[in-house]
């Protein structure tokens, strides 16, 4: 069963039924949250205006039916680096589809109509700014603007540009701390700015070094990508063993030619490359933690050596897992 809602702001997929506030009128800075309505889902979205056009939205909910539509209405967009922490919304247009551990960023410029289906819980951290407030933060002249930077500033009538990319270990702290600020009033403020500037900020050195995924005509078919995902997915259930390249082909119904072009042309690397990295970051997540000793967190991420996972550890972090235990950055 579904659900069809018309959303014309791309903000919120439900209309209100809680609500309260918390502003400060003397520098735009506001902090409103929503409840979901109880037939439909629980869960709340947050909206914080840090600043006039520049917006900070926190999205927890669950869904209680299975499969919901919401549609978006064709619309002039602003500039928005999104962060999806769980779930999955799968839209019509390839390039709006953003899993779990996956970022879009977005440029300013027109938005076509989307359908977006929305089946799990979902929690989901979304920055929009206006394009001109971007500008003047970062002392950008419209005649001067940076040529890796030029794609995202399109006119209102021209279609937004959007690349999708995976969320690095440094996204994904900025992102906790967002999601667990303990401060409140004017340190609340500077402290969700500090945060979303440095996601902004990590979020366009990953475009500018070609890490992210734009949509493109040869990129393949809607079914291979999917199974392409379902390889990533089981590549990371099985990080302590991993599957060879010929059984996650086999696996996810694709040849291993396929698999291996096909895992390059969505995340940029390939599928042993995909998962060194994805073990590096669980493991430094781990130990940021600070709960297990370096041998196990190696044990965890599929290391049965100590020192080799020590010497990968470092190559890519530059500390070893000891310093790294210590909160050493």
């Amino acid at each position: 069963m579904s659900n069809t809602i018309l959303q014309p702001d791309n903000t919120n997929p439900f209309p209100p039924v809680a609500e309260s506030s918390i502003l400060n009128a003397g520098n735009y800075f506001s902090e409103n949250l929503i409840d979901y309505p109880h037939e439909l889902a629980h869960g709340y979205i947050k909206d914080i205006k840090l600043h006039q056009g520049f917006l900070l939205t926190i999205r927890d909910y669950q869904n209680h039916e299975t499969h919901i539509t919401e549609i978006s209405e064709a619309q002039e967009h602003p500039l928005q680096f999104y962060f999806r922490l769980r779930g999955y919304g799968i839209s019509n247009i390839e390039y709006a589809s953003v899993k779990a551990g996956q970022t879009a960023l977005c440029g300013c410029g027109f938005s076509p109509r989307m359908l977006f289906n929305i089946p799990q819980p979902n929690q989901e951290i979304d920055i929009h700014i206006q394009p001109e407030l971007f500008k003047t933060l970062f002392g950008i002249q419209d005649d001067a603007i940076l040529a890796p930077l030029k794609h995202l500033f399109h006119q209102p009538d021209e279609e937004y540009y959007t690349h999708v990319g995976t969320i690095t270990t440094q996204m994904q702290v900025s992102l906790q701390q967002i999601w667990q600020c303990p401060f409140q009033g004017l340190v609340k403020q500077i402290y969700l700015e500090s945060k979303v500037l440095e996601l902004i900020a990590l979020r366009l050195q990953q475009d500018i070094t070609g890490e992210a995924i734009q949509s493109h005509p040869d990129k393949p078919k809607r079914t291979v990508i999917e199974r392409i995902y379902q390889a990533k997915e089981l590549l990371e259930s099985r990080m302590e063993n991993p599957p060879s390249m010929m059984e996650l082909a086999e696996n996810v119904g694709l040849s291993p030619y396929q698999l291996k072009q096909g895992f390059q042309k969505v995340f940029g690397k390939s599928a042993f490359q995909y998962l060194h990295q994805y073990r590096m970051e669980q493991a430094r997540l781990l130990l940021y933690e600070g709960n297990m000793r370096v041998a196990d967190v190696a044990n965890c991420v599929g290391y049965s050596h100590l020192g080799q996972f020590s010497a990968a550890f470092k190559r890519m972090f530059g500390i070893s897992p000891r310093d790294c235990l210590k909160g050493k950055v």
